[in-house]
């Protein structure tokens, strides 16, 4: 597996997501394509666009970017809290926005995982960096971590979150034993 310390969500120190009833919690860390970091002017824009933004969605074979994200401390909740992984892009606000993120939309999520696949060291999300949406031309990528209102976690944390190309998942992790000693 391919890492970059510059695609990650989540600081190698890793995040909690212990929270507020209902609280969706960013990651800790913005990802920007154009690797300046956020608030940064773009040093070089080919072209006659006044912002920096790409479709990073794009790939061949095994070449795609996926992001995945693994659980570190186990999730506990005391009100059937669940939760819901969602990758955001956003464009750049440009100059007048001093080159911040603008509104965040969310083009791939896992849906609500409930409390019992959330245990310690598990991958919770595999997902697609798909090409993005039309006139959308996003600078930066998140993640939000999202619990419905009125739950929340009283114990857990996401020990790793970023992007990964070319997966070393172990393929017969899951096979049947066929056989006896």
């Amino acid at each position: 597996m391919f890492l970059d310390g510059q695609l990650q969500f989540v600081t190698l120190a890793g995040q909690s997501l212990v929270g507020a009833a209902g609280v969706a919690i960013p990651s800790n860390g913005v990802i920007d394509l154009l690797g300046e970091g956020v608030g940064m002017p773009p040093a070089n824009i080919i072209g006659n666009a006044s912002t920096f933004g790409e479709d990073p969605g794009v790939g061949i074979g095994s070449a795609a970017p996926i992001i995945q994200c693994s659980v570190g401390t186990a999730f506990a909740t005391g009100n059937a809290a669940t939760l819901n992984v969602a990758l955001q892009l956003a464009a750049d606000t440009g100059a007048a926005g001093n080159y911040q993120p603008s509104t965040w939309t969310t083009i791939e999520e896992t849906g609500p995982l409930a409390v019992s696949l959330l245990t310690a060291n598990q991958i919770i999300a595999r997902l697609n960096w798909s090409p993005t949406l039309p006139g959308l031309r996003p600078r930066y990528a998140r993640l939000l971590f999202q619990v419905p209102s009125g739950t929340n976690f009283t114990a857990g944390s996401i020990a790793f979150a970023g992007v990964v190309i070319a997966r070393d998942d172990q393929a017969n992790k899951q096979a049947a034993k066929n056989y006896t000693v």
